[in-house]
């Protein structure tokens, strides 16, 4: 029995579970609901065959839907939290349908059907996810990790400990050129290997491990990162792999324009009366409402970003451009608010519509750090190969204390990868980032994680 509810909800078995079931209660709910209303309904049969023309394209909706949401991932949120993704993805396939329906010409769908059954979808929905993801982690917490590294594997260690996810229960933590390295990956079941081991012992201990038929997963540096989607050629009878240019298409620029424009216009106007009743508490308030700052965008240019004020008046005019932290005196309590449902950054609307940013791209940093991060590190700079965003993969994946290296692998992967379809993806995800902070505090204490570590670590 144990044995089956392992292989069900392994990885495999819940990426095939979880959609399967999901399309079981979609369809199902829609038909309680036809059942319910059977009565009420003036052309049942009508109404019934309108549901069946499009009902093949309303499971191809909801897998669509559930990917850019991330349902077929396991989730480590509480109720309310997976409830919240469920309901941002049933009310996207709401209006899938009601687009569906007038395309398809089957007006006689009903719109008492449609919003019942999206009332039960989601209710069930969430129940299902949360007993699925719990399952999930009940299977998989208990494998053993092994982090292999220099400086950077205690903190990879760190962050595996401080998910509490379930690559949490690390057994090691040694140097790859440890006398007992790989008796370590042979009593663990899921190996880690940092960026920061020399290139040798890295091939080594990838051939040992795919050999075997270990579990691995390592950092990449960003040069890897560039190096991701490349293409194969053949040179005579030897195989050869094309670097891509880093950067996008002239063509996806000017769709990428337009799709900007669309969505600051949409922004603007639904944001409108928000935005009027912030300003006017945040001048009533006293002191100005907009805060208006230096950013570097595409080509390192530099431009205005403006953005509704959180923080007291001059907040840096003694202690000069320092990061934002994730506890910080100088934001206001109306400032924490807005922090928190984002609605700071609403004015940024108006520097997309004007070109200075785009919705999708690296968030864009203050010169005095872009100057000192790209000192820091060569690749820096890269990111500017395309305009600023006003969310990123860095922002939906990432948390307050990710730090500048991370960000920029993320910043290279989104660049490196772009096409409108992950686009679109990012800026549903942003929705579901305002459960991020809640979801990744960690229960034990910084310092009591940092001595965990260090007693794993061999020498």
């Amino acid at each position: 029995m144990n044995r089956f509810i392992e292989k069900v909800f392994g990885y495999k078995g819940y990426k095939i579970l979880t959609p399967l079931i999901d399309l079981v209660i979609i369809y199902g709910a829609i038909i309680l609901s036809f059942d319910f209303f059977k009565d009420s309904l003036d052309s049942f049969s009508e109404n019934w065959f309108a549901f069946v023309a499009i009902s093949p394209y309303i499971g191809i909706a909801y897998l669509i839907i559930s990917h850019v949401f991330e349902l077929d991932k396991p989730k480590d949120f509480t109720f309310w939290g997976i409830g919240y993704t469920v309901i941002l993805a049933i009310i996207t396939l709401l209006l899938a349908i009601m687009a569906i329906s007038f395309l398809a010409r089957e007006f006689a769908f009903p719109r008492s059907i449609l919003l019942a059954s999206s009332a039960i979808q989601a209710i069930l929905i969430t129940l299902w996810h949360l007993f699925a993801s719990k399952m999930y982690f009940r299977v998989n917490k208990g494998k053993s990790v092994l982090v292999i590294g220099y400086a950077k594997s205690q903190a990879l260690a760190f962050k595996l400990l401080e998910s509490r996810g379930m690559w949490s229960r690390i057994k090691h933590v040694c140097a790859p050129a440890h006398p007992h390295v790989y008796d370590f990956i042979k009593e663990c079941d899921v190996t880690f290997i940092t960026e920061d081991i020399e290139e040798s012992y890295k091939q080594d201990i990838i051939l040992f491990c795919v050999e075997n038929n270990y579990t691995l997963f390592y950092q990449p540096k960003n040069s890897e990162i560039l190096q991701f989607n490349a293409n194969f050629h053949q040179i005579d009878d030897s195989p050869v792999m094309d670097v891509r240019t880093l950067g996008i298409s002239p063509s996806s620029e000017t769709v990428k324009r337009i799709v900007d424009v669309f969505f600051a216009i949409l922004g603007i106007v639904i944001f409108f009366i928000p935005a009027v009743i912030i300003y006017l508490v945040l001048k009533i308030g006293g002191g100005t409402a907009f805060y208006v700052q230096e950013r570097v965008t595409r080509d390192n240019r530099i431009f205005k970003i403006y953005k509704f004020r959180t923080m007291i008046e001059n907040a840096e005019a003694i202690s000069g451009p320092i990061l934002a932290q994730d506890v910080d005196k100088r934001i206001t309590k109306i400032g924490r608010i807005l922090r928190t449902t984002r609605l700071d950054e609403v004015p940024q609307l108006f520097n997309i519509l004007i070109g200075d940013m785009s919705v999708v791209g690296p968030r864009p940093e203050r010169p005095f750090f872009v100057e000192q991060f790209s000192k820091e590190i060569p690749e820096y700079n890269l990111r500017h190969r395309v305009k600023a965003g006003l969310t990123g993969i860095a922002q939906v994946q990432g948390k307050y204390n990710t730090t500048v290296l991370d960000k920029l692998k993320y910043d290279l992967l989104y660049i490196n990868g772009y096409s409108l379809a992950l686009d679109f993806k990012l800026i549903m995800q942003t929705l579901n980032i305002l459960l991020r902070k809640s979801s990744t505090e960690g229960v034990k204490g910084v310092l009591e994680l940092e001595e965990e570590v260090e007693n794993l670590t061999r020498r």
